[in-house]
């Protein structure tokens, strides 16, 4: 699939029970390019790319503040994938009408990525998360587990297939003050 956008809720999962909604994550692509945006009552975060650069955008709304920073990506300093495991379920798990399979990510800091993945569909970028460029199919959910026992849910919420413009990643590089990267 060359083209698509996706919408994810956010939830924070309390070892309680207790879910607290967080936010939205939406993700646009387009042939090589992607873009990802991250919102919270605090913070607009946008993430592009193109794979076939070494180099993304961030830009961040903060408030009145608006920063743009480009950077090294994917970045040298990542970390790495220490295993990658298929789950078996006894249940199947649908998500917007389309089959999911499980995946657990384990990665080098303590991190673990428990994916819900369906392999009826195939973006052309899928890695609008460093770490899902090897899954074999679009991921619709999965659960960020961080070596502190947080836990942030990302559940799609609206896929839409339709052809996208490409002023979707265009950006204004004036509207931003530039941060330098390090």
């Amino acid at each position: 699939m060359g083209e698509c956008a996706l919408h994810f809720q956010i939830n924070e999962l309390k070892p309680n029970g207790v879910i607290l909604p967080i936010g939205i994550k939406e993700v646009w692509v387009k042939g090589n390019q992607c873009k990802t945006t991250l919102t919270t009552p605090q913070l607009v975060q946008t993430f592009l790319f193109n794979t076939q650069l070494e180099k993304a955008t961030i830009i961040k709304d903060i408030g009145q503040s608006h920063f743009l920073q480009t950077i090294k990506y994917p970045p040298d300093s990542k970390i790495s994938l220490i295993s990658k495991d298929t789950m078996a379920t006894d249940s199947t798990s649908h998500i917007l009408g389309y089959n999911c399979k499980a995946m657990k990510l384990k990665w080098s800091d303590g991190t673990i990525y428990d994916i819900l993945y369906t392999n009826e569909l195939s973006l052309t970028v899928n890695q609008f998360e460093l770490g899902f460029k090897n899954i074999p199919g679009l991921v619709l959910s999965y659960t960020i587990t961080s070596a502190k026992g947080m836990r942030f849910q990302y559940q799609a919420t609206k896929l839409d297939l339709s052809p996208l413009s490409l002023s979707i990643f265009t950006i204004n590089n004036e509207l931003y003050q530039a941060i330098e990267e390090k």
